[in-house]
């Protein structure tokens, strides 16, 4: 079995101009992390640099110890996914016909939702509407599915490194909850999933692994409670916190901003 403390993902003195600039920074296997941080803090940058989908200024970005830009994009597309915040597309096809193209050998007519995807997401009932008829919350979810079938066998394996840049925006409290229990379950397996967002007590509760950004870099990584402090979380977020610890989870109180001068 591979160890789990082999990191995945290394980044190392990663320049990107005016947005990113980050000393070091990896992954292991199985770890589940979120990026919080500020709109601009180079979030999306970031996910995408991991991705191999931005060429740095300098630096480098390994991928199981190989250099990211050494990666053929075909053997690329089998270990890694991507979901970037902004995804449109305006063919008319459905939901059915939209997904077969990210399984393998699959006519759109044989396409069936693994089950602990269907649990998350609940697809199944929309298969046939076209894309143009969903709501904002429904194609984020087939979103969603369509990055995860991409890799499927390789997440049924526990071998996939999934990169998701704000998977719960549209989605009602319900779904985004079960999205991150998802994420969670998908870790276990050994997975690696580094996903943004901007809901800190989700993030907090759902995550191991926190990378805090602000400005292009990295102010904070690690366990939640040990980056999620309140001077931490003043000094990016520039608003006042209050923070309790509760028996398996830390709730995050937000107060005004600290200045509107």
């Amino acid at each position: 079995m591979e160890n789990q403390q082999q990191p995945i993902i290394s980044l190392s003195n990663i320049k990107l101009e005016k947005r990113l600039n980050i000393e070091r920074l990896h992954a292991k296997k199985g770890e589940c992390i979120y990026i919080l941080g500020p709109n601009g803090a180079g979030k999306s940058s970031l996910l995408f640099v991991i991705a191999g989908m931005i060429a740095t200024d300098s630096g480098s970005v390994l991928l199981h110890n190989k250099a990211i830009e050494q990666w053929p994009l075909a053997s690329l597309a089998n270990v890694r996914t991507l979901l970037p915040q902004h995804t449109q597309s305006s063919f008319h096809l459905s939901v059915r016909e939209y997904l077969s193209f990210y399984v393998p050998s699959t006519a759109a007519a044989d396409v069936i939702i693994p089950a602990i995807l269907e649990k998350a997401l609940e697809i199944t009932s929309f298969l046939d509407k076209t894309l143009t008829q969903l709501s904002g919350g429904e194609r984020q979810r087939v979103e969603l599915g369509r990055v995860l079938l991409q890799l499927w066998h390789q997440l049924q394996k526990g071998e996939a490194l999934v990169l998701l840049d704000e998977p719960l925006q549209g989605l009602d409290i319900r779904h985004q909850y079960a999205v991150a229990q998802l994420v969670q379950a998908l870790c276990s397996k050994g997975n690696t999933i580094i996903m943004s967002c901007h809901d800190i007590g989700l993030s907090a509760s759902y995550s191991n692994t926190i990378w805090l950004m602000q400005h292009g870099c990295i102010v904070g990584a690690g366990k939640p409670e040990a980056v999620l402090t309140k001077g931490n979380l003043e000094t990016v977020f520039e608003c006042h916190f209050a923070i309790s610890k509760h028996d398996n989870f830390l709730e995050f109180q937000v107060c005004a901003p600290i200045s509107l001068e």
